[in-house]
């Protein structure tokens, strides 16, 4: 009897382990708030530049302790189909999208076969090494080249395996920043190289605008790697009659005669332990545009974990070629400096 019992108990354990599945329904997110201080500028509202409201350092400009966002993620992500959901709310949220947009991304995907993925809904840009959550990023403060190029799409995106080592993606969708609707009669086409996960080649034509954009990453050692980045964006302000949507920091460029900008960024990242990494962002940014503005913007920051808490202090410096920012007395000068320090917490 005992051992008609083992054997059944034994079948009963193989049964539950045999049923058992990872959980197809996910949820994920995270919040943020930081502190910042500008350190050769006054710290009162529109004080970050000479061109009114911090034009030139978006996403945490508001000095003095601010929340930044917070967001959450759902997701079902079967071997077929499933969708990603993630919605956000919060003054960085506000600055990303406008204010009262809760929606970041809404998308689902279908498997088409081995080789083909099919994705539709609303994505974010996939150029550059930053996205809207703090979280996903390992400096605070968002690059130039994040603030003024391009950020959502609404659409059908193609991607599909050309080899072990290249993967390639197309797609057809709104204009740039049309992510509720269509009412140009215009659409925007995308496509875009990968190669071995770790460099790609992506372009962008939208109405009359378009985006070009080159990324890759290499390994130093075990504990540093570095990141390499450059966009080109050209605004395409000889067709403003398309009815374009840009971001209000696009507008601001193009108001002030810009035609677009030339950015080029260096990553360093340097993991000192398991809990302390230090990372600098190296960005040159270039407008064209008559004066020929350019900012070369070094930005030291360090991470420091404690479990799913990350503390990053931010050293920030802006130096532009033209009187763009203000002191603390309120005169134009070229240079601003701010300090940040942030916290991120993930679930």
């Amino acid at each position: 009897m005992k051992k008609l019992i083992t054997i059944m108990s034994l079948a009963f354990v193989g049964l539950t382990f045999g049923q058992e599945e990872e959980p197809k329904f996910n949820v994920s997110g995270s919040v943020d708030a930081y502190f910042r201080a500008n350190l050769t500028s006054a710290n009162d509202e529109g004080a970050n530049s000479a061109l009114g409201d911090g034009d030139y350092s978006v996403f945490n400009n508001d000095s003095g302790f601010s929340a930044g966002l917070a967001n959450i993620t759902l997701s079902y992500e079967g071997e077929t189909v499933g969708f990603i959901a993630d919605l956000a709310y919060g003054p960085r949220m506000d600055a990303y999208a406008g204010a009262g947009q809760v929606v970041n991304e809404a998308y689902m995907y279908w498997n088409v076969s081995d080789k083909l993925m099919l994705m539709m809904g609303r994505f974010n840009n996939w150029m550059g090494y930053e996205s809207l959550s703090a979280a996903n990023n390992f400096h605070y403060s968002m690059s130039h080249q994040f603030t003024f190029s391009t950020r959502n799409f609404n659409g059908l995106v193609a991607q599909f395996d050309l080899s072990s080592d290249l993967r390639g993606g197309v797609g057809i969708m709104n204009p740039a920043e049309y992510t509720t609707g269509n009412t140009t009669g215009d659409f925007s086409i995308g496509a875009g190289l990968t190669y071995k996960k770790n460099t790609g080649i992506s372009y962008l034509s939208s109405q009359s605008a378009s985006y070009i954009d080159f990324k890759t990453a290499f390994d130093v050692s075990d504990n540093f790697n570095v990141k390499l980045n450059a966009h080109i964006a050209d605004f395409g302000t000889d067709d403003i009659s398309t009815g374009q949507a840009w971001t209000d920091y696009q507008l601001a460029a193009v108001l002030l005669g810009a035609e677009g900008f030339t950015s080029i960024s260096a990553y360093p990242q340097i993991k000192s332990s398991d809990k302390m990494s230090w990372g600098m962002r190296l960005e040159y940014m270039m407008f064209d545009e008559e004066d020929d503005l350019s900012v070369f913007t070094p930005t030291l920051t360090a991470r420091y974990s404690v479990g799913d808490l990350t503390i990053i202090p931010e050293l920030r410096l802006d130096s532009a070629s033209e009187d763009i920012f203000l002191d603390g007395d309120g005169e134009e000068t070229g240079g601003l400096t701010a300090f940040n320090l942030a916290a991120v917490y993930t679930f």
